[in-house]
């Protein structure tokens, strides 16, 4: 996950697939199951699929002073 301070800019979503270069600070995060099927719960996803959340998750979060998506 990126990240921007204040919100002070985006990224556009068709970088997709793209290699992109960050500057910031990374942060490994451990995303409980609790939470993990909150945030499916969220997105809309099935009884079923929630269901399947059975272990956490490490996570990278990213605040970023700045992205340039590499062509």
């Amino acid at each position: 996950m990126v990240r921007f301070k204040d919100y002070g800019y985006f990224v556009p979503t068709d970088i997709v697939g793209k290699k992109v270069v960050i500057e910031g600070k990374a942060k490994v995060k451990e995303l409980s199951v609790k939470q993990l099927k909150h945030n499916a719960e969220d997105a809309g996803k099935s009884a079923e699929e929630i269901a399947k959340i059975t272990s956490p998750k490490t996570d990278i979060n990213i605040v970023a002073d700045g992205v340039l998506v590499v062509k």
